[in-house]
C-alpha cells in the first residue's frame, strides 16, 4: 500500500511541475488519507521535485507509525511560522504555494499569507480533486466491500421496515446493524456545511419536504437545528419509505437507494418508480469512456420532460437539485458529477452514484440509486439489492 501512496505523490508532484507551482499545502483530512496513509494535525507539503515535508503539530507518533513516509520527512512543530526554514533546509521553494482553497478556512488563508509573505498562492483543488477521481485497484476493492455490506442494510430494512415505528427508530436500528458490520460511521462531505451521518431514512410528505441542503431529498431530521434525515414521526401503512444509505469500509463510500413500503402504493408513485428505474437502464446502456457527464444529464431532463416530470425530478418544485449523480469514494461530493455545467468526459476506474428521483409535494417520493464503477466498456454497478419496489 505504501508504494500506491508514494505513486499518489509523484503524480501531483509531477502536476505542480507542469503548472509552475513551487509546492503543495495539504490540510484536508481526506487529502491528507489520500496522499499519506495517515491524519494527524498538520500540513504535509509536497515539491514539484516530489519532495515531502509532513509538519505535525499533534499525533506524530500516529503518523509516524501510519504514513508512507521516511521519518526524516516528518517533523514536529509547534506553529506553522517554522514552516519556511523548514522548506529552506529541504530544499523547497515556496515563490508560488498551491493550497486546497475549495476547503481551508479564510483565518488560515490569511495566516499562510503573513508567514510566506512573498509567496504568489494558487488553488490545487481541482489537480487534487481530479486526480483523486481515478480510483486504483485498492480504493474500488474498498468501496465494492462497502456496497456488499450496503446490500445487507437494505436486506436488513426489509425486516425493520413497519408502519407505525418511528423513521429514527429504523434508521438506528440499521445503523447500529452496519457498525457491527464494519461501518466507520462518519460520512465525509467536502462542500462547505456539507453534512451527512449514515443514510437517510424518511417517508411520506417528509421526503420531498425542502432542504437546504444540495440533497434531491432530505427528510425534516429530528429537529431544525439538523434539518436532514429521520425524523421522530411515524411511518404511516401505504406510504413510500425511501432508505437511501451509505456504506463505508476503509473510508470509502458507497450509496445505495431502495424503495419500501408497509402496504401498497398508490399507482402515482410506482409509475414514478418506474420511470426512475427507466432513467437508470438509460444510464446504464449509455454511460462508458468518453461520455460527457452533462450529456447524460440533459438526456435525462429530457426523459423526465417528456413524462411530465419536470417539475418532480430531483426534488420539488423550487427545490430541485442541479444533478442526478456524484462521484464517491472518500468523500460523498467527488468527481465526476452527473450535472448541469459538467463538460468532461467519464473515464475508465472513476466511481459515481447514480440516484433518479422523483417527488410530489405534501404526498411523497420515489427513487433508486446505484454506486457504479466505470469500465473499459461501460459501467458496472457495485451495489446489487434487487430493484423492485419491496412492499413488506
Amino acid at each position: 500500500m505504501n508504494n500506491e501512496f508514494h505513486s499518489r505523490m509523484k503524480n501531483l508532484s509531477e502536476i505542480l511541475s507542469k503548472k509552475g507551482i513551487d509546492v503543495a499545502l495539504i490540510m484536508q483530512n481526506a487529502d491528507l488519507y489520500y496522499y499519506s496513509g495517515s491524519i494527524p494535525s498538520g500540513i504535509l507539503a509536497i515539491s514539484k521535485e516530489n519532495r515531502k515535508v509532513y509538519a505535525i503539530r499533534r499525533g506524530y507518533l500516529r503518523a509516524v507509525n501510519e504514513a508512507a513516509l521516511n521519518s526524516d520527512e516528518m517533523i514536529e512543530i509547534k506553529g506553522l511560522s517554522a514552516l519556511p526554514e523548514i522548506f529552506s533546509n529541504k530544499e523547497i521553494e515556496f515563490d508560488t504555494v498551491g493550497i486546497e482553497m475549495d476547503v481551508i478556512p479564510a483565518d488560515m488563508f490569511l495566516r499562510l499569507k503573513k508567514i510566506f509573505k512573498n509567496a504568489a498562492f494558487v488553488d490545487v483543488s481541482f489537480d487534487i480533486r481530479w486526480q483523486r477521481s481515478i480510483k486504483s485497484e485498492t480504493e474500488i476493492a474498498n468501496i465494492k466491500e462497502a456496497s456488499r455490506m450496503l446490500d445487507c442494510t437494505m436486506e436488513d430494512a426489509k425486516e425493520l421496515v413497519k408502519a407505525g415505528k418511528k423513521e429514527l427508530e429504523v434508521s438506528a436500528e440499521l445503523e447500529y446493524r452496519a457498525r457491527k458490520r464494519g461501518h466507520q460511521g462518519r460520512s465525509r462531505m467536502r462542500g462547505f456545511n456539507g453534512e451527512m451521518f449514515m443514510g437517510h431514512i424518511h417517508s411520506g410528505p417528509r421526503s420531498p419536504y425542502p432542504s437546504g441542503y444540495l440533497k434531491p431529498t432530505a427528510g425534516i431530521g429530528p429537529h431544525p437545528s439538523y434539518p436532514d434525515g429521520a425524523s421522530f414521526e411515524r411511518i404511516s401503512k401505504n406510504e413510500p419509505v425511501i432508505v437511501d444509505f451509505l456504506g463505508n469500509y476503509h473510508g470509502y463510500m458507497s450509496d445505495e437507494t431502495r424503495l419500501f413500503c408497509d402496504g401498497k402504493l398508490d399507482k402515482e408513485f410506482e409509475k414514478a418508480y418506474y420511470f426512475c428505474r427507466d432513467v437508470m437502464s438509460f444510464m446504464e446502456e449509455t454511460a462508458k469512456p468518453g461520455t460527457v457527464a452533462v450529456d447524460i444529464y440533459q438526456q435525462c431532463l429530457n426523459m423526465a420532460q417528456k413524462e411530465g416530470y419536470q417539475d418532480n425530478f430531483m426534488g420539488i418544485k423550487g427545490n430541485q437539485t442541479p444533478f442526478v449523480g456524484h462521484g464517491i469514494g472518500l468523500e460523498l461530493d467527488e468527481f465526476p458529477f452527473i450535472a448541469k455545467a459538467q463538460n468532461y468526459a467519464l473515464k475508465e476506474g472513476m466511481v459515481f452514484a447514480f440516484e433518479p428521483k422523483v417527488s410530489f409535494a405534501n404526498k411523497g417520493s420515489v427513487g433508486i440509486e446505484n454506486t457504479y464503477l466505470v469500465t473499459e466498456n461501460g459501467v458496472e454497478s457495485l451495489t446489487r439489492f434487487p430493484r423492485e419496489i419491496v412492499y413488506i
